[in-house]
């Protein structure tokens, strides 16, 4: 059982280096562009080039917030067609182990070898085989989700199968309630997508402004340059112009 966890700790963090080159290479050009404008239109001196570190550090966080946001909306709508399957094993007259098993077949049938869940799950077998209890599984795969839904569907099944719950009964209930939140969700994105397009455009608005003033008029703008009066004002209104870009993120980025 070690042997087999070294392996797939192994094939995990290999993709997640290729997945990390990726990541850095795209957080390394958002920060470069970022600063390059700050140089640019802020400040007209190589000196803006200073918010590098700070802007690096800042597109990291956000493209690991963002990646995670993917990824359990991905794992909440595989999980969901993942207990349609076991909930039709187990009228079937499966056990709760097999049943489980036969999910993860037609979920490889469904999503093929590129699914999240079946990465995480793949070795459910293996482990059975060697008599680990099912709930220890599933309360490992819990634990790498971090969804919400699936750490409470995991307890729950836990308890019931100390206690003798009506698993087919838990499972309905859970796929219900998994579907009602991703209808929400989407009900919710589609009425905020016009809203977080206008946020993307009122963002952008005032860097075209300085841009326009740099271009047409770049003696009206000019005296902001080069003098410490200049400096201040600046400064001051790109710290207000990224206090009023972070809330408008989070105006329109509504959860669950």
């Amino acid at each position: 059982m070690g042997k087999n966890r070294r392996i797939e700790a192994q094939r995990k963090m290999g993709s997640g280096r290729i997945l990390g080159k990726k990541s850095i290479f795209i957080q390394i050009g958002i920060a470069v562009l970022i600063s390059g404008v700050i140089a640019l239109l802020f400040y007209n001196s190589l000196w803006g080039i200073c918010f590098f570190p700070i802007l690096l550090y800042l597109s990291g966080k956000f493209l690991k917030e963002e990646e995670k946001k993917k990824e359990i909306k991905r794992i909440n709508l595989e999980f969901k067609d993942y207990l349609y399957a076991v909930s039709g094993a187990l009228s079937a007259g499966n056990a709760i182990e097999r049943s489980f098993l036969t999910g993860l077949k037609d979920m490889r049938q469904l999503y093929g070898e590129e699914s999240i869940l079946l990465r995480r799950l793949g070795g459910m077998e293996k482990r059975l085989g060697l008599k680990e209890p099912i709930e220890r599984i599933l309360k490992d795969f819990a634990s790498e989700s971090n969804s919400e839904d699936i750490e409470n569907f995991v307890e729950i099944i836990s308890y019931a199968k100390r206690g003798g719950g009506d698993f087919i009964q838990i499972i309905s209930t859970s796929i219900e309630r998994i579907c009602d939140k991703i209808e929400v969700m989407e009900e919710i994105h589609t009425v905020m997508a016009e809203k977080a397009l206008e946020q993307k455009v009122m963002c952008v608005i005032p860097v075209g402004i300085l841009l326009f003033f740099r271009i047409t008029s770049p003696e009206f703008i000019g005296v902001l340059y080069g003098n410490v009066l200049g400096v201040c004002i600046m400064t001051t209104a790109m710290i207000l112009y990224a206090a009023a870009f972070y809330l408008g993120m989070k105006i329109v980025d509504v959860e669950v």
